[in-house]
């Protein structure tokens, strides 16, 4: 089988299902375990934000929506040249990564759009890949250890109290938690000023205040922890934001959201922990992954 992946969720569960052979192109976001491996890239962002800021990417982006102009640059020459007989797109979010119409994928044998909205849609998406590429066995196996893992942490945190809490996907401006995020919050033991299966959205920094959140948990879509940390950071300072009663209990933290957040795959377990460490960590110790947070010093 040859696939190409343009969902780094779906790249990350092809792995786990043990295809690395298999997947011979991927996206620039993409995990990659075999840098210097046959796989090439086929998608590239137009815009370099590795120096802009959150308002600037902001901007930019919305700005070249307004003028139908394209986030991404899709490499046809090289999709045609690798002869994929599956490949794998989204149609969940039109920033993040490429969709069905951008890729003009219809030419290959098998086109297989991914895009689930909450926390079981994601663990179905896993089965349903593993399907497809004839791992149903490795599939069900991995759906099952993610269940595990999940179920731990209910156990772990049944009968806590469930702060209230405002998972921000973007900061500047804000934007509150959306799909599968306030799931995982729930699940870790609170509860998320977003609204589940829903898209993130733009929120007006009233709303926040008015919710009270004892805890902050920043996540900015696709940013790892050592970003996450400087935004947050940027963020604090905000008039607004130290209005909240988790400014004051100094109850802020970034997250790793590129790896643990932003996707759908297998990951979200780990997500899951962080979480729970996070809300709980006078109760919860030693369960999440290494680097998946960390807590904001605060002015």
């Amino acid at each position: 089988m040859r696939i190409v992946s343009l969902v780094p969720s779906v790249t990350e569960t092809l792995y786990e299902l043990g295809l690395h052979d298999e997947v011979v192109g991927i996206t620039y976001s993409c995990p990659n375990p075999k840098p210097n491996s046959h796989r090439r890239v086929v998608v590239r962002p137009l815009l370099d934000t590795e120096n802009m800021s959150q308002p600037e990417i902001d901007r930019a982006v919305r700005t070249r929506l307004a003028t139908g102009k394209p986030l991404y640059e899709v490499d046809y020459e090289a999709l045609l040249d690798l002869r994929p007989d599956t490949v794998f797109v989204q149609d969940l979010c039109h920033v993040c990564a490429v969709t069905p119409d951008q890729v003009k994928v219809s030419g290959f044998p098998r086109t297989v759009v991914v895009s689930p909205r909450t926390l079981e849609e994601s663990l179905e998406a896993v089965l349903e890949v593993s399907m497809i590429t004839g791992r149903r066995t490795e599939g069900k196996e991995l759906v099952e250890r993610i269940r595990t893992r999940l179920e731990n942490v209910r156990e772990r945190v049944s009968g806590l109290f469930g702060k209230r809490v405002v998972y921000m996907e973007w900061c500047d401006p804000p934007f509150c938690s959306g799909h599968w995020v306030p799931e995982m919050v729930r699940m870790a033991g609170g509860r998320d000023f977003g609204s589940p299966g829903a898209p993130s959205r733009r929120v007006e920094p009233e709303e926040l205040v008015a919710f009270k959140p004892e805890v902050v948990v920043v996540g900015p879509c696709g940013f790892r922890l050592e970003r996450s940390l400087e935004d947050a950071r940027l963020m604090s300072r905000h008039s607004w934001f130290r209005r909240l009663p988790a400014f004051a209990r100094r109850e802020v933290y970034a997250v790793d959201a590129k790896r643990f957040f932003s996707g759908h795959g297998p990951s979200i377990a780990g997500g899951v922990e962080a979480l729970a460490e996070v809300l709980h960590g006078e109760h919860v110790t030693d369960l999440a992954p290494e680097g998946s947070y960390a807590k904001v010093a605060l002015d």
